[in-house]
């Protein structure tokens, strides 16, 4: 089968990649050629080709391909870039949605999205895909966008599957970005400084999920039966904030870490998990603890850092 992978020169496209290129896919990669020339270890067997999303007309270039299918990863993910920085929302996540959905239709390709739990907002309570979509940040109006151009080209014959993701967490991850991906940015500290900034309450909490059930949950995409639906990938489990670092600085092994609240930042939700019971009825399960992955995530980047 011949894969399009938009953004799969980052962490959870380079993952998804290498598992497709192992089950004997033609895999091609379309990111910003910056990200793929800073690769440390590129995919084998994977065609990359530079560009930028947003951009149609690189976007474009493709059309002669014929992907089956194009698992639509590229997009600006930080909710705190997305307050800071609204436009590029706009034309990466929403704009570049766009033009990924003209492409597919063009080429009669299914698409895989990979949306977000910041479609829903804050809930107490464990979030099914059926919950009211209610974001509090740009990145999550972004992708309740992104969202809705994708069902209005189902209208129009492009088949398609929607994942919300919720916290994705393992080896692979942009240590250096320290404005996404709240375990990592936590670890990427300790390591680094031997302390933790937190941005907001310790109380928060998220749904760790771990890379390898991720790209388990999007491969499972490809299935027909899957076409048309939306589901949630996580854990199911409520983590808050003060046991994920208890977690971290247990698996340091340091001791006396100083842990200092910086202030929040509007837009951040205070507390989300999901209920992913439709998607594990189609046989998906994560199998990857949070204290299992979060040793693995631990050793790469005491390798990356050190």
């Amino acid at each position: 089968m011949n894969v399009l992978i938009t953004g799969g020169a980052g962490f959870i496209g380079t993952a998804l990649a290498g598992r497709l290129v192992d089950l004997l896919h033609n895999v091609v990669v379309f990111d910003l050629s910056v990200k793929i020339e800073s690769l440390e270890n590129p995919v084998q067997g994977v065609k990359y080709v530079g560009g930028d999303i947003s951009d149609v007309d690189s976007l474009w270039k493709l059309v002669k391909e014929k992907f089956h299918v194009i698992f639509h990863l590229a997009s600006q993910t930080s909710g705190l870039i997305s307050q800071e920085n609204p436009t590029l929302d706009v034309d990466t996540n929403v704009k570049g949605s766009l033009n990924v959905c003209r492409l597919a239709h063009a080429m009669q390709s299914k698409i895989i999205f990979t949306s977000s739990m910041a479609v829903y907002g804050d809930h107490e309570l464990p979030i099914s895909e059926d919950f009211q979509m209610e974001p509090c940040s740009n990145y999550g109006v972004s992708k309740v966008c992104a969202e809705t151009y994708i069902k209005l080209f189902r209208k129009r014959g492009v088949k398609s599957t929607i994942f919300r993701l919720f916290n994705v967490y393992g080896p692979g991850q942009d240590l250096a970005n320290l404005k996404q991906g709240m375990l990592s940015i936590y670890v990427a500290q300790l390591i680094q400084s031997g302390k933790i900034d937190v941005t907001g309450s310790l109380s928060r909490y998220r749904d760790f999920v771990y890379i390898d059930d991720v790209v388990d949950a999007l491969i499972m995409g490809i299935d027909n039966s899957l076409d048309g639906q939306i589901f949630n990938v996580g854990t199911g489990v409520k983590t808050t904030v003060d046991i994920l670092i208890a977690h971290i600085v247990r698996e340091s092994g340091q001791k006396d870490v100083k842990i200092t609240n910086v202030g929040g930042f509007e837009g951040d939700q205070f507390g989300t998990y999901a209920n992913c019971e439709k998607l594990q009825s189609y046989g998906w399960n994560p199998k990857v603890s949070l204290e299992v992955g979060l040793k693995s995530t631990y050793a790469d980047a005491m390798r990356v850092l050190l």
